[in-house]
This record gives structure tokens, C-alpha cells and sequence, in this order.
């Protein structure tokens, strides 16, 4: 089985862990949602999941135009259906895509104004390819919200000081990794530096980070403050640079 064809079985098959899309706004996306502020015009969510966040923001006004893209069919599905339901007059205001090897070839250049990818890059096969195809897509000026799990956490650092590979996304331990996925299915590890440097090297300039966590509560404002260190999760907000 090619990788590709593998990576759409794997998520297939555990597109049920993703909670109700009518619930709207929940866990992440409560730190998301606000960091929208002021952004209007078309929206493009890659990776949109349970799409909780994604039809809280169809439903709203300043995006008169929102795209959701991903991996799982089923995932997508229950999208539609729900957006169906809770706005049976507004069918074309919602597009679902699967992306095509990280690519949506049905997006034209230059037609988006905000981009959200939240928990995505770090499952993707190529995150060059993703972060430059949500690029293509992004209008002058355009903002992309993007996060990733953030090894240089501090808990991390203390779990490699002894010896052992921090979980990034999974509780699950090692030894069950083969049938949930090593660590969650991520691909990928980032730190806020390097992070950064992807980012950039992918037209896309860092203006503002963030950070995000479930345990810890206490710690919230000292997260989204000090994201490199003190967060499990770090949140890029940025600006295309010049096309």
C-alpha cells in the first residue's frame, strides 16, 4: 500500500474519535476563535476535522465564502450533512475538498483571505508542499493561522533528559503504538525556532504566536505568552510575504 493510501486508511478508520460538528467551538478551537478578530473574506480550513470550528465560522457573515479540505472522506461527509441540516439555504456557501497528494487543485490561485491549519502540518507527508499550496491559494496580504505540537516544551525536554520520546499526540504507550499510530500519527516534530523557519522558507511571515494545552489550566496566559517553552502546542499567526 502506497503511503499515501495508507495515511487515508489510518484516518478513515478513526474519523469517530472527532466529536459532533454542530457542538461548535471546543478545545482548541476556543484559542483559535479569537485570534480571528477583525478577519473577514473568503476562508479556507485545511485539515478541518470534526469541523466544529468550520461551520461555527460558515454560519457567520464576514465569511461569505468557506472552504474546508481533508484527508477523510467520512470526516468530510459528516460536514456536509450537518451544514445541510443547520443551513439548508445557504448549500453553496460551504465547499469540502480531499486534498489531492496535500494539494487542492480545485482552489484558484489567489482567492482566500484567512487560512486555517490547526494540529495538520505535523500528520501531512510534505510540509513544504501543504504550507505552499495554502501560499498559491492566499490572496496579498492574506492571514494563515497555523499550529503544530512544539517539542521544545518543557516537559518534553525533561522527558529526552531521561531517556525517553515525548508523546506528542497520543496517551497511548509505546507499545500500542502500532494500532493508534506512532505518536498519534505525527509525522513530523517542530520547536517554535524551527517552526519559523519553515514557515518563512514557505512565503509565510510570523507577526504574532501563541500557544495551547489541556492540562495545567493555571498556566494558560503563561502559554500563550511564552509558547516556545511553556506550551504543548504552538500557534503561528502570520502574513504572506510579497508575490
Amino acid at each position: 500500500m502506497a503511503t499515501i493510501d495508507y495515511l487515508k486508511d489510518y484516518y478513515e478508520r478513526t474519523a469517530s474519535r472527532f466529536c459532533d460538528p454542530s457542538s461548535g467551538p471546543v478545545g482548541r478551537d476556543l484559542v483559535i476563535y479569537p485570534l480571528l478578530n477583525g478577519l473577514h473574506g473568503s476562508l479556507l480550513e485545511y485539515g478541518c476535522g470534526s469541523g466544529s470550528l468550520l461551520i461555527h465560522l460558515a454560519r457567520e457573515d464576514r465569511f461569505p465564502k468557506v472552504f474546508g479540505a481533508d484527508i477523510s472522506v467520512r470526516a468530510l461527509e459528516r460536514i456536509q450533512k450537518t451544514w445541510d441540516y443547520i443551513s439548508p439555504h445557504q448549500k453553496d456557501k460551504l465547499c469540502l475538498y480531499q486534498p489531492d497528494a496535500d494539494r487542492l487543485p480545485l482552489i484558484a490561485n489567489e482567492s482566500i483571505d484567512v487560512i486555517i491549519s490547526v494540529a495538520t502540518i505535523e500528520h501531512v507527508l510534505n510540509p513544504y508542499i501543504v504550507l505552499e499550496e495554502l501560499y498559491r491559494t492566499a490572496k496579498p496580504g492574506a492571514i494563515l493561522i497555523c499550529s503544530v505540537p512544539n517539542y521544545g516544551y518543557i516537559k518534553h525536554r525533561l522527558t529526552l533528559l531521561f531517556g525517553n520520546l515525548p508523546r506528542t499526540g497520543t496517551d497511548e504507550p509505546v507499545e500500542n503504538w502500532r494500532q493508534s499510530g506512532w505518536d498519534g500519527m505525527h509525522l513530523h516534530t517542530f520547536t517554535k525556532n524551527t517552526f519559523s523557519i519553515l514557515l518563512q522558507d514557505c512565503g509565510w511571515q510570523p507577526i504574532r504566536w501563541s500557544g495551547w494545552g489541556i492540562r495545567f489550566k493555571w498556566m494558560k496566559n503563561l502559554r500563550q505568552r511564552y509558547p516556545g517553552l511553556l506550551s504543548g502546542e504552538i500557534i503561528a499567526v502570520c502574513k504572506n510575504l510579497e508575490k
